[in-house]
């Protein structure tokens, strides 16, 4: 095969699991949440810390303008979000848990066992719930994985790795040679009240500024449980049933080569 995955034994790239929750805390329990993360943070090496603004989120044909004066405090309806981070020798954030009024999450950039992930997500829930009980006030759970495989010098063939036969990919696209973007996304309901969305992402891209003609390609498998009334029951349950059901997505979307170089079965 004429691609290498972004790691040597596996194409993870990245990694987040992550909950939002039904009320948003105030300003006083976001501090009690922040002070319980430092210590969850502390426990897995995580001694970075960094303080910034929640990002906006505007939705599509709402027309509406935020602007933001020099010297002026955050916009009405923004908060702070807090992050935690190990940070490796070149100065790179590889792990990280991030704390806000709304959401809470615990994601890596070197992936190496679902169980290591699954025990940081799970420490870090359980951990600010014994200070906010946030997992009785959870509207959403989350996970989701971006795959990365890179070409030899001179580009390859993005079939070797993406498997034509894949229900994920558009048949228009089954025989594109170039740059190409895939999205696919869908609700299945679990029940009245909760919801599952699934999303899937495939992109082929030339690397730039690489003069070897290099290409890459990166895919995104997200799942994501959502209460509709109420609140989510079982989070830590969910998120742990969507890894094997992200997994069986994944390997519906590669080649049996791409799988087997990346031992995904085993």
């Amino acid at each position: 095969m004429n691609w290498e995955p972004s790691r040597a034994d596996h194409s993870i790239d990245r990694a987040t699991a992550s909950a939002t929750l039904r009320e948003p805390l105030d300003a006083n329990a976001l501090d009690d949440l922040i002070v319980a993360g430092r210590r969850i943070a502390e426990a897995h090496r995580m001694l970075g810390r960094l303080d910034q603004l929640e990002p906006i989120e505007v939705k599509p044909g709402v027309g509406q303008v935020v602007q933001i004066g020099l010297g002026s405090g955050p916009p009405e309806g923004v908060s702070r979000q807090v992050l935690f981070r190990r940070v490796d020798s070149e100065g790179v954030a590889v792990d990280e848990i991030s704390l806000a009024k709304g959401r809470v999450a615990a994601g890596t950039i070197r992936y190496s066992r679902w169980v290591d992930l699954f025990k940081l997500a799970e420490d870090l829930f359980r951990g600010l719930n014994e200070s906010i009980p946030i997992l009785q006030n959870l509207k959403t759970v989350r996970l989701e994985f971006v795959d990365r495989f890179n070409s030899i010098p001179g580009g390859a063939d993005h079939f070797e790795v993406i498997s034509k036969k894949s229900p994920y990919l558009p048949p228009i696209l089954a025989d594109r040679d170039a740059n190409l973007h895939a999205h696919s996304g869908w609700f299945d309901a679990e029940s009245a009240a909760v919801r599952r969305l699934t999303n899937v992402n495939i992109d082929v891209r030339n690397i730039p500024n690489q003069t070897e003609g290099r290409r890459t390609i990166s895919t995104l498998t997200m799942g994501q449980f959502e209460a509709l009334e109420g609140t989510l029951d079982r989070p830590l349950e969910r998120i742990m049933g969507l890894h094997g059901y992200l997994k069986a997505i994944f390997g519906d979307l590669i080649t049996k080569e791409a799988a087997e170089r990346v031992a995904l079965n085993k």
